[in-house]
């Protein structure tokens, strides 16, 4: 696994008339305990790490060492969807920082597991930021069943993000893998209907920001059959996107949810009608 060395830099902030000048704080970098915003930090006796911001909001393509592609989905919170070679999915938060340090759970798609068997890891993201240009990442997790991997990232930033969204934009027809017709109504409302599974999938898209190519998603399953039965009830959320760089427009989306006991990834690219 890489790892970077951070400089530490030790500041004194003082107080100019009832204005507080800060700016990328993090914890004591001297071993010492979190000083920050009491006398002791005020003061200047406490060492605090100084970093440049960096947003990560963004659509970030790369490719896996097995050449697999890789998709990160980043919101202007810095909310984020994670996509791996197989489709296993992880969610989780990015500073807004050059440094990228993220801990969060990976999961598999319905009967899919990891070698072990398993279907959650504790992953963590380290590495680096150039922002709405590249990021270099470690990628390193450990399933519950004690299998660790690593995996080195880099990933490019796609202009695709910078999109305008709307209802608008988004609402029509769209074709899935499974051939079944995915509808989204101009309020938002979703609606599919498996015909072989029965399942009956409801659910909203909505705008996050007008300014970018990022939508919410919210998936409900019901009247599922057959071995599908264990989604009935089940609540799906995540991101959608928009797809126009290929002959035919697409919609992408990455969602993570519960099934019964598990927590299970659903990836889907349908093009539209």
């Amino acid at each position: 696994m890489n790892t970077s060395t951070f400089g530490t830099v030790s500041m004194t902030l003082r107080l100019l008339g009832f204005s507080l000048v800060m700016a990328g704080c993090s914890v004591s970098t001297d071993s010492g305990p979190d000083c920050r915003y009491n006398e002791a930090w005020l003061s200047g006796e406490c060492s605090v790490e100084i970093l440049p911001l960096a947003w990560p909001a963004g659509t970030w393509r790369g490719t896996d060492a097995a050449g697999r592609d890789v998709l990160l989905l980043v919101s202007t919170n810095g909310s984020f969807q994670y996509v791996d070679g197989v489709r296993n999915q992880g969610s989780g938060y990015l500073t807004p920082e050059t440094r990228v340090a993220s801990p969060f759970d990976l999961v598999t798609p319905i009967d899919q597991p990891f070698a072990d068997s398993t279907t959650l890891a504790n992953c963590n993201f380290t590495g680096s930021l150039v922002e709405r240009v590249s990021m270099d990442l470690t990628l390193s997790c450990k399933t519950r069943g004690d299998l660790e991997f690593t995996e080195t990232l880099t990933l490019e930033f796609d202009p695709v993000y910078d999109r305008d969204s709307s209802l608008e934009t988004v609402s029509g027809n769209y074709r899935t893998l499974a051939d079944n017709v995915l509808s989204i109504a101009a309020d938002g409302q979703l609606f599919l209907q498996d015909a072989t599974t029965g399942c009956v999938v409801n659910g909203r898209v909505s705008v996050i920001t007008l300014a970018s190519n990022l939508y919410n998603v919210v998936l409900q399953y019901e009247s599922c059959t057959g071995p599908d039965d264990r989604l009935n009830g089940s609540t799906f959320n995540g991101f959608a996107q928009l797809d126009d760089t290929a002959p035919q427009e697409a919609l992408i989306i990455a969602a993570i949810g519960g099934v019964g006991d598990l927590i299970a990834a659903s990836f889907e690219r349908a093009i539209r009608l």
